[in-house]
């Protein structure tokens, strides 16, 4: 049954010109550039702003355009490697303008406060696998906990957002976008710990969400990212792309703690090694121990399921590293895992592959536009940029970016787009209700499955096991157990998993290949056939439509 109109104008209201959803790099550079334009911007985050998200337990480190930094960079190089990582099916535009802006990264965040590490006064670049040349730099993270680095970054932009007056509104989850005739009009949130609904009116919308490795049940991922950016967008009717594809990062430590062990590691001089003390990334790649996360990825798993780890993880091997490095620039991982009992320059560190990094995403332009009238997107949320796979640092460095364009576009569209006073029929969120079945029980479900079948190595068989169970999960969810406000906040997002996954899995079905991060066991090779990217949408009967767009040699 539908939700009529005056059901809706008897909800609690607030109007901004620009609504930016997401709290992390992307989404707090979006709405401090959008402020300058004189214009009313509120920020509306699903947990705490600043404080949450992937940004918060990143690496914190930024890899951008420097020819300034006598590395011997320059945009053709960098071009280069992001199209190598990305198997040629990047967005050219995006990553033309990508290359253009990423110089003006750094100084721009120092503006808002940001520090960046320094050795010997001078900024330190690091080089992680796949990177040509030391180009990734890192925030000054020394007050701050191993796995809170990202406060380096959002500490400063989250403190500048409140003297510039932006609106900032924590422990609130967007249910659903609000469109009519003219695109955008508004949204509607829930209040966590209330349950209480509240519309707000905006003729821009920004998403800057995140992306959605929660997919999976191994990743690395914070648990309020959980691919509500793209069933958002999807149901909107916007246009999203390459969502078959995810990176997997290949260095995680699951025990004695959970913690990311860092790629640059290996431009500095550590290797991996599997139980026997082989050094064996030589047999995967020519490029042995720099070789890009995706091989790395495959490689830690093929040792691991050959019988050659202990028995579940092989290990990162720093000993051949010089001490003063280790020191100078790896200090705070250093210091954590000797909290564990772990000695960097002496003891093998256990890691196994975890689900990272969406690589697709929703579709944008230049501007940051999406194919709905008044909606953007930036960072994590978007896709194109990285093809069919992701370099170390570039994808704090596109929410920067891209975060900024974003803000800049929606400045200039907010003095076009007016909204009405009218608002939109929309349908009902389930109500509270009885049910044998929990959403917790659900969602787990949904991520077992997909880590078990549409992973780092996918079949034609492993998918269609992925499909039966993701639509046994769908049926179930339509008579689970909402019991509270919780309850509803779960189950916006296992909608948004289900969403996601059924875009994923479908995707994956039609790209008959493998490629980057995306490998096909039944097709172990690229294919030339598929050298171009997938696209969804929503129909308007209400079913995933998917087309295919080659590009031409």
């Amino acid at each position: 049954m539908a939700r009529r109109e005056k059901e809706w104008n008897a909800l609690k209201t607030i109007e901004t010109d620009i609504l930016v959803v997401g709290g992390g790099l992307a989404g707090l550079t979006a709405a401090l550039e959008a402020k300058k334009g004189n214009v009313s911007v509120t920020l509306l985050c699903r947990s705490k702003a600043g404080r949450s998200g992937n940004t918060l337990v990143s690496g914190s480190s930024l890899s951008v355009l420097n020819m300034d930094g006598g590395y011997g960079d320059s945009p053709e190089q960098f071009r280069d490697d992001l199209l190598n990582a990305g198997a040629g099916i990047n967005d050219r535009p995006m990553v033309d303008l990508f290359l253009d802006r990423s110089a003006e990264v750094l100084d721009m965040l120092r503006g808002y406060g940001v520090r960046f590490q320094t050795v010997d006064g001078e900024a330190a670049a690091k080089r992680p696998p796949g990177h040509s040349v030391r180009r990734y730099y890192s925030t000054d993270c020394s007050a701050l906990s191993y796995m809170n680095r990202g406060l380096a970054l959002t500490k400063p932009l989250l403190e500048q957002a409140g003297r510039q007056g932006i609106v900032l509104l924590n422990d609130t989850t967007v249910l659903r976008l609000l469109t009519d005739h003219n695109g955008i009009c508004g949204a509607v949130a829930m209040l966590n710990r209330t349950g209480e609904l509240t519309i707000f009116r905006a003729g821009v919308v920004v998403l800057a969400a995140g992306g959605g490795c929660t997919l999976f049940s191994v990743n690395n991922n914070t648990a309020d990212v959980s691919c509500d950016s793209y069933s958002l967008a999807y149901e909107a009717g916007a246009l999203l792309r390459d969502m078959e594809i995810v990176q997997f990062y290949p260095t995680m430590m699951f025990e004695p703690v959970k913690l990311s062990i860092a790629n640059p590691l290996f431009g500095d001089g550590a290797v991996l090694r599997n139980v026997a003390g082989e050094e064996f990334l030589h047999r995967y790649s020519d490029q042995g121990n720099m070789a890009t996360r995706d091989v790395m990825s495959r490689a830690v798993k093929s040792e691991i399921d050959a019988g050659r780890g202990n028995p579940k993880y092989v290990f990162v091997d720093c000993s051949g590293m010089d001490g003063d490095e280790i020191d100078k620039k790896y200090k705070e991982l250093a210091d954590r895992l000797r909290e564990v009992h772990l000695d960097m320059k002496r003891d093998l560190i256990p890691i196994a592959p975890s689900a990272h990094f969406y690589i697709g995403g929703i579709s944008i332009d230049g501007g940051c536009r999406t194919s709905v009238e008044g909606l953007l997107a930036c960072g994590e949320a978007a896709g194109g940029l990285h093809g069919a796979n992701r370099l170390a640092g570039v994808a704090l460095a596109e929410a920067a970016v891209f975060g900024r364009i974003a803000g800049r576009t929606a400045a200039l569209l907010a003095g076009e787009r007016r909204t009405s006073g009218m608002l939109p029929e929309a349908d009902d969120q389930p109500g509270f209700r009885a049910g044998e079945t929990k959403i917790d029980e659900l969602t787990a479900a949904v991520r077992e499955t997909m880590w078990k079948n549409a992973s780092i190595v996918r079949s034609e068989a492993s998918l269609n096991d992925a499909r039966r169970e993701i639509e046994a999960v769908a049926d179930a969810a339509n008579s689970a157990e909402i019991a509270n406000p919780t309850d509803l906040r779960k189950f916006r997002g296992l909608n948004s998993l289900l969403v996601t996954a059924r875009m994923l899995i479908e995707g994956s079905l039609l790209r008959r290949e493998s490629r980057g991060a995306y490998y096909r066991s039944d097709f172990p090779e690229s294919e030339t056939g598929f050298f171009g990217n997938f696209f969804y949408r929503k129909g308007d009967d209400g079913a995933l439509k998917i087309s295919f767009k080659k590009y031409k040699p």
